[in-house]
């Protein structure tokens, strides 16, 4: 069966899963219906793996209608209960006195400068009166804010995007094809500032570090107190639109980065924060129970209670946070983390890796000469003097690392295809990581690329590079296919959100402040500014009412396209002549001839097209004024009209002018299209290279001559980056805006976003 796991962190569960009660005979309502655990999947070809996430799946609702109903319903919506409570409600900018008086309060505090500079611009002589402000600074500002605009903490837009019970899906109407998808809600809201002393008073540095391990665990402890009793017994929670359930909160998920991970879970350095053993199908957590009657001897006997924490392979923390939580299991907890685990984890390490493996000089001349294209970010200094490397850089390295490896010569003439074969089995690891919806077919994928990592690693220690793999980070890929069944995909729990969070709900609240008592200027600073974005969210529902219900749509995988053109070219009114010249167009002439006829007289064969072409008269004037344009040429790939893509070089986009159509086409069946493309054609897509994957190409000749045509720019289904075929040393007198003139065949580039990675394959 073929199940899609989809879904987001869960924060707070209404699930029927709960251990005892009447929730048993949910359970067992449950594996009546078929509702068990899924099986260990099985190997699949990527086409087929692939094919259900490109369509919505038909969706069976869960058998018990308890799952997730209404315990009650207000019949007010969030939005309708904060108008009541609102002064003034019956003008639309309440409590604002106008249009402009609002919108320049929403300025201020989601777009100004700060509050000094903000009062002195409102004290600018006539200013205020002008604009018909009821405020006269900030502090007025400030004061009609957190007095009259009250807090809204449930929004009735989401409400149609929440699912409340478990849902089986499938991809075909027959339901033979079992999809699922977890229907869980992920979102980010600040609870605290914790304490980031570094506690220098303390001399001693184990017991600094205890301390400050206690000090992490009290703080959390404190926080997540209130959870306790609503997590057990469950609490009536209403959602925007008034609809009242019963909800456990509990703490599902633990997203963080590895030295936060050992923390929580009070793990040394150099282990695994989840389990004592992971093999390819199976995980083996770590025994809580154990753990916990360890912890649990801390009031009984102290020495007792080290060597108990110590035998079962954590810290001695003083009562962690997570220790009484209610159906909370740190360990399962721990989730995985793209950013930190393998952007700036096995990433980080197989760059360096290949820096040292191959010549710096070598690879930076590699990284030089790879071709532009609007997804791929050109290192023209090359990538060996980087330094303190960003996530996103190494995201950017990513998406040509594989291309700058492909038969680079290796020291002692090793096997470069043992190289190209792990780095592909990385790469294939990190983009199958981030799909936004599996089925166990794609999960069987992900773990076969980092088997196929492991299957080469040891070019690294022939090399010399590496003595072992000893890396928690490489150890932790082993848990992704049990985590993302656990807890759906891995956008949900990614710590690039909190990072980019940071930056908002911390640097940019602390910059607001006068860096003295910070905390509480910066948790008022926060706090209006959400003021301020929930009541533009009433505004505009004042404005335009409650929108029609929508179905709820799961996720897929079904990246829609659309060709944008400019409102007005580059140039205007080009003569043929320049098209050749400058654009490197040779053929430019012969191709339009050959399209108008092909337009005019659908059916021709190859012999007659190409005599009636050569009678066509191109009605066009050869003045030569113009501007300069620099060669910048794209490769895309174009659908073939038998369901095919083969690649193009684009040298052209043009229009033809009204009267030029008028001659051409007289009386054809279709006008053209508004927008035509010069191409030369590369040879088919054939069978992927062996080593590394990846489709090889090279120019498509006729009679020694490039073949080109004109097609309408409809036809062009996306861009498509292509690395050069560098050979062991690369040519030095190629350049990045000559190499696809100079380079006589090239590789298909399928990393350079996630789109061309689902449609190269």
């Amino acid at each position: 069966m073929n199940k899609i796991w989809n879904g987001q962190m869960m924060t707070m569960t209404s699930s029927p899963w709960n251990l005892t009660g009447e929730d048993e005979e949910y359970h067992d309502t449950a594996l009546e219906h078929g509702w068990e655990c899924p099986a260990d999947p099985v190997q699949q070809d990527i086409d087929e793996a692939e094919a259900p996430l490109g369509h919505q799946p038909i969706v069976e609702k869960f058998p018990r209608h308890h799952a997730g109903a209404p315990v009650h319903h207000s019949r007010t919506t969030a939005f309708e209960s904060y108008k009541n409570i609102l002064q003034g409600a019956e003008n639309v900018w309440a409590p604002f006195e106008s249009r402009i008086d609002y919108e320049v309060a929403k300025w201020a505090k989601l777009r100004g400068s700060g509050s000094t500079a903000f009062s002195e611009l409102l004290a600018i002589d006539g200013l205020r009166e002008a604009l018909g402000l009821s405020y006269q600074n900030s502090r007025e500002l400030n004061q009609v804010i957190d007095q009259q605009l009250p807090s809204l903490y449930s929004d009735p837009e989401f409400s149609p995007h929440l699912n409340y019970a478990p849902e089986r899906h499938y991809a075909d109407a027959d339901k033979t094809i079992l999809n699922w998808w977890w229907s869980t809600q992920a979102t980010w809201i600040l609870l605290a500032y914790l304490p980031t002393s570094k506690l220098d008073h303390i001399t001693n540095k184990a017991a600094r570090r205890r301390t400050a391990t206690n000090l992490f665990h009290t703080c959390l402890r404190h926080i997540l107190e209130p959870l306790k009793v609503p997590g057990e017994d469950g609490v009536a929670m209403a959602s925007g639109d008034g609809v009242v359930r019963r909800g456990h909160p509990i703490v599902a998920c633990y997203s963080a980065d590895y030295p936060e991970q050992l923390l929580t879970t009070g793990i040394k350095s150099g282990e695994c924060p989840k389990s004592w053993e992971v093999r390819i199908f199976q995980v083996n957590l770590r025994d809580l129970n154990a753990i916990l009657a360890a912890l649990s001897l801390i009031d009984e006997d102290y020495d007792l209670w080290r060597r108990a924490c110590q035998e079962c392979g954590i810290k001695p923390v003083f009562k962690p946070f997570w220790l009484d939580l209610p159906y909370t299991n740190i360990f399962q907890s721990i989730t995985p983390d793209v950013l930190h685990q393998l952007y700036q984890g096995i990433i980080k390490y197989l760059i360096e890796w290949i820096k040292e493996a191959c010549s710096e000089a070598e690879i930076d001349a590699r990284c030089r000469r790879l071709p532009p294209n609007h997804n791929i970010r050109l290192f023209l200094k090359g990538i060996s003097h980087l330094s303190r490397v960003s996530g996103t850089e190494h995201n950017q390295i990513c998406r040509f690392l594989l291309g700058i490896v492909i038969g680079i010569q290796l020291p002692g003439n090793l096997n470069n295809g043992r190289l190209t074969r792990a780095i592909r089995g990385i790469l294939d690891f990190l983009y199958l990581a981030q799909y936004p919806s599996h089925t166990d077919q794609t999960l069987v994928l992900l773990d076969d690329a980092l088997t196929r990592f492991h299957n080469n690693k040891d070019i690294f220690l022939d090399l010399g590079i590496h003595s072992n793999f000893n890396l928690p980070k490489l150890h932790s890929f082993r848990h992704y296919v049990h985590m993302i069944k656990m807890y759906g995909t891995t956008d949900n729990y990614n710590t690039e959100y909190t990072e980019r969070l940071h930056i908002d709900l911390t640097k940019d609240a602390y910059r607001a402040t006068n860096h003295k008592d910070e905390y509480s200027q910066m948790t008022l600073w926060l706090e209006r500014r959400e003021k301020m974005l929930w009541h533009d969210n009433f505004v505009k529902w004042r404005l335009v009412g409650d929108l029609a219900s929508q179905e709820r749509s799961p996720p897929d995988m079904d990246y829609r396209r659309a060709i944008k053109m400019t409102k007005h070219p580059t140039v205007k009114r080009v003569p043929l002549d320049r098209i050749v010249q400058d654009y490197g167009a040779t053929f430019f002439t012969a191709a339009l001839a050959r399209y108008v006829v092909g337009r005019n007289q659908p059916g021709l064969s190859a012999v007659q097209l190409e005599r009636e072409a050569a009678h066509i008269i191109l009605p066009f004037d050869t003045d030569k004024h113009g501007h300069t344009i620099p060669a910048r040429f794209d490769t895309v790939l174009v659908n073939e009209g038998d369901g095919g893509i083969t690649g193009v070089d684009v040298r052209v986009v043009f229009t033809l002018t009204t009267q030029a159509t008028n001659l051409l086409f007289p009386a054809g069946p279709v006008k053209p299209p508004a927008h035509l493309a010069y191409v030369e054609w590369f040879t088919p897509f054939q069978q992927p290279e062996s080593h590394h994957g990846l489709y090889k190409i090279s120019r498509l000749m006729c009679h020694g001559e490039r073949l080109a045509s004109i097609i309408d720019v409809s036809d062009i289904r996306r861009s498509v980056h292509l690395f050069p075929n560098f050979g062991a040393v690369v040519p030095r007198e190629w350049m990045s805006s000559t190499v696809l003139e100079l380079c006589p065949s090239f590789f298909v580039n399928s990393f350079s976003d996630r789109h061309a990675y689902l449609t190269i394959v």
